[in-house]
């Protein structure tokens, strides 16, 4: 598997990432879309060969989810994510999906499917967890052969987490979603902003679960 976190972003953008396993290839997230064309330039000049078979959104926030068109469009591809974010994304929510704090209206989404317990994108495998808490439609991923972890706005390195007193948020959920991501076996952590951990996941994922545990 080779994980390359995509350059060309904005100062509003989440972290975007390419994730392969041989010619196979996922782009997850996509932030705003005020940056499409350079996101867009960042990940072709990073495929070398490889072929996107997908947009996954890890939530419907309009730092993760506003780019989503544009980079689907670009690559013909399709824009997969949990049930309650497509159905955010179909309505074209400002107050759930954010877009509003941006001083943006979200276009609605079409063409935008659901996933399941995993998506498979020929030999490019993830495992799909739902962690709602930052918001109702936020899954984590964590790649099948060297469990890697993107956690979308789970939990970020140093201990920091998502913000829960937005629409959809819930302290309680968020709670309950750390706690379990302590018990996954991952080998590297790839969150929604901020740094990546590749050495020990596990240590941020109790950092994150720890800020929290007792408000």
């Amino acid at each position: 598997m080779v994980t390359v976190r995509v350059s060309g972003t904005g100062a509003f953008d989440s972290n975007i990432y390419l994730v392969s396993n041989g010619d196979d290839a996922a782009v997850i997230d996509a932030g705003t879309g005020l940056s499409a064309k350079g996101i867009l330039r960042s990940i072709r000049d990073q495929l070398e060969g490889r072929e996107v078979k997908a947009i996954i959104l890890t939530h419907e926030h309009f730092d993760h989810s506003g780019g989503g068109k544009a980079l689907a469009t670009a690559l013909s591809v399709p824009i997969l994510a949990s049930s309650e974010c497509c159905r955010i994304l179909r309505d074209g929510d400002d107050i759930y999906s954010g877009a509003g704090l941006f001083g943006f209206e979200l276009e609605a989404y079409e063409d935008v499917e659901e996933v399941g317990a995993e998506i498979k994108l020929g030999g490019l495998v993830l495992e799909v967890h739902p962690v709602p808490g930052h918001c109702k439609g936020q899954i984590s991923l964590i790649e099948r052969n060297e469990r890697a972890l993107f956690c979308g706005d789970l939990a970020f390195c140093d201990g920091g987490v998502g913000r829960w007193d937005l629409p959809g948020g819930d302290l309680g959920e968020l709670k309950r979603s750390l706690s379990g991501a302590l018990k996954w076996d991952v080998r590297s952590l790839h969150p929604g902003h901020g740094r990546e951990e590749l050495k020990d996941p596990k240590l941020e994922l109790n950092w994150a679960y720890q800020s929290i545990k007792d408000l």
